[in-house]
């Protein structure tokens, strides 16, 4: 029994979603029916192929992505953006699409987070990035602080990155310590 060429293009298709969430499905069929295709966040697609040309009728669209669809290849022709969940993509576009692009926002980055006091207690200051100085506000006022998973937050005595430094490594940190309680004036938080 010979498998239908959307077959091959599926399966490998599937390969590369398995690694990432796809953000963004088009269907063969309406009511997401049929063969689906996975566009990952980010990606563009000058070609959806043969296989695929002219044969999307619905669209799922998820974590805030949209889909933008192109009538022909290379992103020309008419477009139209998708937002949401379309279970038909309407008379004029079923069976017309050609090329894809699947846009979503940016997570926010996790901040570190620097407390005025120890134990997590007083005014916060959020750290997302470098910041070469906490301002006349904070500057030394610093007694704890909370460092996301996959983060560390380097501390420095004095701005610019100057002075000595100290790295916390992700968790809670109730006290910074005698020697650095009320010592800091720049940081950086860096995750990955």
């Amino acid at each position: 029994m010979s498998k239908h060429p959307l077959f091959y293009l599926l399966f490998a298709n599937a390969l590369v979603v398995g690694a990432a969430q796809a953000n963004c499905e088009v269907f063969e069929h309406i009511n997401y029916d049929g063969g689906r295709f996975s566009v990952l966040p980010g990606q563009s697609i000058p070609s959806v192929g043969p296989a695929w040309n002219d044969r999307i009728s619905s669209v799922k669209v998820t974590n805030s992505c949209r889909l933008i669809a192109f009538q022909h290849d290379n992103y020309e022709g008419d477009q139209r953006v998708f937002t949401a969940n379309t279970s038909s993509v309407g008379n004029l576009w079923n069976d017309q699409i050609s090329s894809l692009q699947c846009q979503c926002p940016t997570p926010p980055q996790p901040a570190c987070l620097m407390y005025e006091h120890i134990n997590f207690t007083g005014a916060v200051l959020p750290v997302r990035g470098k910041l070469n100085s906490v301002g006349p506000a904070w500057n030394d006022r610093v007694s704890s602080v909370r460092v996301p998973n996959n983060c560390q937050l380097t501390v420095y005595q004095h701005i610019d990155y100057d002075g000595d430094s100290r790295t916390f490594g992700a968790g809670a940190t109730a006290s910074v310590g005698n020697l650095w309680n009320d010592q800091i004036s720049s940081a950086v938080c860096s995750c990955r």
